[in-house]
């Protein structure tokens, strides 16, 4: 299962239009609950597209936005408390997410437990992103799924019941109204298998590493369009000493100078699909590269085609 198949299976959804700010804002209240939004530079508009849609026993939401940030916070929770845990599916684009004192990096294909009982903010980078968002009613939830989930957690996407919670996902959205009812429960089903397998493990340093090496990864992916960023930099930001760092990401078969690049180069690959406007100079300085030549090699060695190429295949496609 792969996340361009949930993207084809989801192509019934209405794309990202220009949209006023307050009207996104009224629509994001009335299909989630409450929320607020800002737009990148003050605007008063965006570019979005917020729908409601049932998915078999529960009502879902499919959110794309091109906004800087969308967060709930204690004041909103006491106008309108939190009743339900929001299964969140990373469908395009990345983002970050923030709840209980953690971040979770949000890939294509990533799933993440929010509960709308608790603080949480959506941190979003220069793009229109697509989420798709399963509301659990929050006490049945926590009835079926226990305790851990409260204040929300993420899903470790390398874990292979996310892979299940995907392949359920796309079911759910092609499938009959019968099929669906059985499918959103088994899709609860999957996500408390993967709660109970989390509660018989003993909390070690494996975990805390691989905590501490999702928090850089977002840090990179936050920073990455910065030019100047680099080891130095993240090492400062983690209050890491450089060995420490390089020791952290060498554990998992990884440098960050290889994942910085990747994270330019998605930045470089979506800005040459959706801002067609924009030359392909500026796209590779704005995505953080300060060498064109090196630019383009990378990026015909990660996807197989110049970036001119893979723009006008885009351009075809639309």
């Amino acid at each position: 299962m792969s996340y361009q198949q949930i993207t084809s299976a989801a192509r019934q959804f209405r794309p990202a239009a220009p949209v006023a700010l307050e009207d996104a804002r009224e629509t994001l209240v009335g299909v989630c609950g409450s929320f607020e939004l800002s737009a990148f530079g003050g605007a008063d508009s965006i570019t979005g597209a917020i729908e409601g849609v049932p998915l078999g026993q529960f009502d879902a939401a499919v959110v794309a936005t091109h906004v800087r940030s969308v967060w709930r916070d204690a004041a909103m929770i006491r106008r309108d408390p939190g009743r339900n845990l929001f299964l969140i599916y990373q469908e395009t684009g990345c983002s970050v997410i923030r709840q209980s004192d953690s971040e979770h990096l949000m890939q294509p294909g990533s799933f993440h437990l929010v509960d709308s009982a608790f603080p949480s903010e959506f941190r979003y980078f220069d793009a229109v992103t697509r989420k798709i968002s399963v509301h659990l009613p929050r006490e049945e939830a926590l009835r079926r799924l226990g305790q851990t989930c409260v204040g929300g957690l993420a899903i470790d996407s390398a874990d292979p019941l996310n892979a299940a919670l995907e392949a359920v996902l796309l079911k759910l959205l092609t499938a009959a109204p019968d099929a669906a009812m059985k499918l959103s429960d088994t899709l609860v089903e999957l996500l408390g298998a993967y709660l109970r397998c989390l509660e018989t493990q003993t909390p070690s340093q494996v975990t805390e590493k691989a905590a501490l090496l999702q928090k850089a990864k977002s840090l990179i992916v936050w920073r990455a369009r910065d030019p100047s960023f680099g080891l130095a930099e993240l090492c400062e930001d983690l209050g890491m000493s450089r060995r420490s760092v390089q020791r952290l990401f060498s554990a998992s078969g990884e440098t960050v100078s290889t994942v910085l690049q990747d994270a330019r180069l998605e930045i470089a690959h979506r800005e040459l699909t959706l801002a067609p406007a924009r030359t392909i100079t500026d796209i590779a300085f704005a995505s953080g590269f300060n060498d064109l030549s090196h630019f383009h090699r990378c990026f015909r060695t990660r996807y197989g085609v110049a970036p001119g190429t893979m723009r006008k295949r885009a351009s075809s496609a639309a």
